[in-house]
């Protein structure tokens, strides 16, 4: 049975991949793609599992700490791309991963700084950045490196503060923020009685002409459309309002809920119609770019 992973950690600096045992728990569950949290020398850091392994490469392993995401972050043809990318480009393998995961996923450790004991700190005699340093977490209590360094612009304080760490003056924790991607929802209309019922409904919507229009509007075009509709286009085809709908709720002629949709990561980017049936004529050096591609995807990769 396959009790290694071989995955790419999160450090831009790290340039190799390691090799890490699964834990009895996440036996079966982790696989190439997934998103994990491994140790990496005093950290705690994110990683992506490149291929499970029977044999690893160093005598020690250190465990996988936890799974991430029960689905992979990346299918096989990303993390083959990323391979290519790091040999084509001799960028670190790590930096390469990094650009195929989403936005929000990706998060780097950070340490946090908080001051063990106000008492014992002697700050007549101390360095400028130490006072600094010492000043800030007095104020504002326990702070990540990557909060410090707005205070501190252009200068190096991460020295000083491992200085001030070693005297025992301050206290230093690795952590991994979580990941920041959150599911996204909106707000959808349904019909909740037969088109019968909100037919019969209508002369009593509203007791002012352009109240009783809106709402009318809007119940005729939630008839028209039998599933769940984004009440934004609700808005658009009605000119009705929030508050309407949720008169329209409140007499249980509608269903007002919020649903969680897939997020499209081109949805910002100008809609082109392209025909699956006739794909579009290539230019010669699209042709040429084209084939290239084909033939790298074809030829065995001989790297393991």
């Amino acid at each position: 049975m396959t009790s290694f992973a071989c995955i790419a950690v999160n450090v831009s600096s790290v340039s190799g991949v390691f090799d890490y045992a699964l834990p009895p728990e996440l036996e079966g569950k982790i696989g190439a793609g997934h998103l994990v949290t491994v140790p990496f020398g005093k950290q705690t850091v994110q990683g992506v599992v490149l291929e499970l392994i029977a044999t690893p490469s160093v005598a020690e392993t250190k465990p996988i700490l936890s799974l991430l995401d029960p689905l992979p972050a990346l299918t096989a043809a990303q993390i083959a791309l990323a391979h290519r990318m790091a040999d084509y480009f001799l960028a670190p393998l790590a930096a390469m991963i990094d650009l195929m995961l989403p936005a929000g996923l990706s998060q780097q450790a950070d340490t946090v700084f908080e001051i063990r004991n106000s008492g014992t700190k002697d700050v007549s005699q101390v360095s400028n950045i130490e006072s600094r340093l010492f000043k800030l977490l007095t104020e504002r209590g326990a702070l990540r490196g990557r909060q410090i360094d707005r205070h501190f612009s252009k200068v190096d304080w991460r020295k000083t503060a491992q200085y001030l760490v070693r005297r025992g003056v301050l206290s230093s924790q690795s952590i991994l923020p979580p990941p920041t991607v959150r599911p996204k929802f909106v707000r959808t209309a349904q019909l909740a009685v037969t088109p019968e019922q909100a037919e019969a409904a209508m002369p009593d919507l509203g007791k002012t002409e352009a109240t009783l229009s809106r709402r009318q509007a809007a119940l005729r075009f939630l008839i028209r459309e039998p599933a769940d509709v984004n009440v934004s286009w609700v808005y658009a085809e009605s000119g009705c309002n929030l508050a309407d709908l949720q008169e329209l709720a409140e007499r249980e002629l509608i269903v007002l809920r919020e649903t969680e949709i897939w997020r499209d990561p081109l949805e910002r980017v100008e809609s082109r119609e392209v025909s699956s049936e006739q794909p579009p004529e290539l230019t010669p050096e699209q042709q040429k770019a084209w084939e290239s591609i084909l033939q790298a995807f074809s030829t065995p990769d001989t790297r393991r």
